[in-house]
């Protein structure tokens, strides 16, 4: 619960104003609540931390592809300045505003133990369970896959499907069975922060990547996936 200094709060804020969004010309604000007296009123399912990192835009597709995308990109941030990051399921801290919803909350802080964990200790589904490869892929096609598949989910629930290609990737979602719209619109925050991790994979790599959504597949409608856009190495 110790607070985060003065120099990285600034360098954050800074650092979120520059982050490129999927979709530049969605509104969304970030705002930051200190909770360093532990009073905050959190709501459900929330964990006891200094800081609330709070996410707010429309509830629409785009805008919750969004939300996952740039929050994940701070949460990569915070964690190379050595601050950890939890994602909090029904918690509520600044609630509308400007007729923006608060869609996606991150708790912040010092780890008390440790910032990182093993690969291995990540219970992510293995690339050809999710996967279906038509050609061979390129390792940086690989290596791009590879970190999608490690991406944080809600309740681990790993929406995401691929279709790989030598140089492509097609990123469908899970289609949910229980009809509860709340699930969807996590799971559409889930796959952008899935897209985060793709594109962040792909400049690691020094290769030119783009996202964009192809018109062949977005008119085909799928019994049990979602299109949501692809991944193609230029």
């Amino acid at each position: 619960m110790r607070p985060i200094e003065d120099a990285v709060l600034v360098a954050f804020r800074k650092y979120q104003k520059e982050i490129l969004p999927l979709y530049p010309d969605i509104p969304y604000k970030i705002e930051i609540t200190a909770n360093l007296d532990n009073n905050l009123k959190r709501g459900l399912l929330s964990v006891k931390a200094p800081y609330y990192i709070s996410f707010l835009t429309k509830e629409d597709r785009g805008s919750l592809l969004n939300a996952g995308y740039i929050m994940e990109e701070l949460s990569l941030y915070l964690a190379s300045k050595g601050i950890g990051t939890f994602y909090q399921g029904m918690c509520r801290i600044v609630g509308e505003q400007d007729d923006l919803k608060e869609v996606l909350v991150m708790a912040a802080g010092y780890p008390r133990h440790y910032l990182y964990r093993d690969e291995e200790a990540a219970k992510r589904m293995a690339a050809g369970s999710v996967s279906a490869f038509k050609e061979e892929p390129t390792p940086e096609i690989m290596t791009i896959l590879k970190a999608a598949l490690l991406a944080p989910s809600s309740m681990n629930s790993q929406p995401w499907r691929f279709v790989v290609y030598r140089n492509r990737i097609h990123v469908f979602m899970q289609k949910t069975d229980v009809g509860i719209p709340m699930f969807e619109r996590m799971h559409y925050m889930d796959i952008g922060i899935a897209l985060n991790h793709m594109m962040i994979a792909a400049e690691e790599l020094w290769v030119e990547a783009e996202l964009s959504e192809s018109d062949n597949i977005s008119n085909q409608s799928f019994k049990r996936n979602t299109y949501i856009t692809s991944l193609l190495l230029k």
